[in-house]
């Protein structure tokens, strides 16, 4: 027995592992942002458990749509002493059927659709806030990319110069402090270009955490360039009344709680109770049907308790409702001047800044070659065209992040 539980766990790690490989192996090696959402909407593991809730809130529904199951009652009766009046033995058998057709049913019925589109709708909210975090680390994975191939485009365009300066130096043009110094600045540029890779790893692995698949590192495929995003206010506030997931379901859970109010008040409806049944005696043969109605008379309990209750969640959902729309609103107008202010300071530096880049280096390269300056003027230049371009970069993710921020905000990525 020892030895068959050992293999079956052997088969089943064995099973696991084979079953890890072949999804990995189905995963591309480099995606586009629609790959990675579709991805997070299709095959994500935190996806598919979410949406597993609305199948046990749909649960509810079968409650709500079953009628009250009825009751047996059985009653005897034997004459022990005295006289008899009658038969001496008795058997009385009795069913009762509770009758909700007040109403009560519909409501519940209609209560239980509510929740499951409320459910629908925090899952849709809870989707919406993982999208936004897998846009902003693709933005952030390209960036990182980008940045790699910019220092290892400057360690080749360094180790280029190099070759010339090390030519000169054995020429007898050029002293060795020349050739010790791009030596060192090319090996600090080695440094730079390791942390790059390591920060595309990074952002590589935390993009597959999102989507939840382990032992994923893709690359990813598109541009940081903002799109035709909208930022007028009046136009991102209307499709955000229409659109964010957030502001849907805090309008869901208000249906949820008008219902449960309605329920309540169905509920203080008395529901009345058909019986029906049969009394059989003994000695004095007979049978006898039996049928009856009773109501319950409301004098004590009518319901108050449940009824204040609904009504104190229907004021909290409408005060929520109106506190999420003012957020929205004041959180629209926050993403929208900073994605204005983000992408002016981006075309300031590509039009003022990047256009400079190529004369930049072509003028320093002469000028070094010239002697008119020297190896320290090459090397500062050098360091300030790489800036330049990790700059322009830096500036590209943070415009991105923020109009992907402005986009989540208006609700533009989710369906009307």
């Amino acid at each position: 027995m020892t030895r068959a539980v050992l293999l079956v766990s052997i088969l089943l790690v064995a099973t696991d592992g084979v079953s890890a490989d072949q999804t990995r192996a189905d995963l591309p090696a480099r995606v586009t942002l629609d790959q990675a959402l579709q991805m997070l909407n299709d095959r994500s593991p935190r996806t598919l458990a979410e949406r597993a809730s609305v199948d046990v809130v749909a649960a509810d529904r079968l409650t709500a749509n079953t009628w009250p199951n009825p009751s047996v009652t059985y009653g005897g009766l034997h004459l022990v002493s005295g006289l008899s009046t009658g038969a001496v033995t008795q058997h009385q058998f009795v069913v009762d059927q509770p009758l909700p057709i007040l109403g009560q049913r519909q409501s519940r019925r209609a209560l239980a659709d509510l929740s499951v589109s409320a459910e629908r709708a925090r899952v849709d909210a809870s989707l919406a806030e993982r999208q936004l975090e897998v846009r902003q680390a693709f933005a952030s994975l390209m960036a990182r990319q980008e940045e790699s191939r910019i220092l290892q485009e400057s360690r080749a365009e360094l180790e280029r110069i190099e070759h010339v300066v090390r030519g000169r130096a054995e020429a007898g043009d050029r002293s060795e402090y020349d050739v010790l110094r791009i030596d060192t600045e090319r090996r600090m540029l080695d440094v730079e270009v390791t942390n790059a890779a390591t920060d595309v790893e990074d952002a590589s692995g935390h993009l597959a955490s999102l989507v939840g698949f382990a032992g994923w590192r893709p690359r990813a495929d598109g541009t940081l360039e903002p799109g035709p995003t909208s930022t007028d206010v009046d136009v991102l506030w209307e499709k955000a009344q229409q659109r964010r997931p957030a502001l849907r379901a805090a309008r869901e859970r208000q249906s949820v709680a008008n219902g449960g109010l309605l329920v309540a008040r169905r509920e203080r409806r008395p529901t009345p109770t058909v019986s029906g049944g049969a009394l059989f005696t003994r000695e004095v043969q007979g049978t006898s049907s039996f049928f009856g109605v009773s109501l319950p008379i409301p004098l004590f309990d009518r319901n108050r308790g449940a009824i204040a209750r609904a009504s104190a969640e229907v004021d909290e959902q409408k005060r929520t409702v109106d506190a999420e729309m003012a957020e929205a609103r004041a959180e629209i107008e926050r993403a929208r001047s900073t994605f204005d202010s983000r992408r002016q300071t981006l075309s300031g530096i590509e039009r003022d800044l990047m256009q400079r880049v190529p004369l930049l280096r072509r003028m320093a390269e002469d000028a070094y070659r010239e002697g008119r300056d020297g190896i320290l003027e090459l090397i500062d230049a050098s360091r300030s065209l790489k800036d330049i371009q990790l700059l322009h970069v830096k500036q590209l993710e943070t415009t991105k992040l923020a109009e992907e921020d402005l986009r989540a905000a208006a609700g533009l990525d989710a369906a009307p």
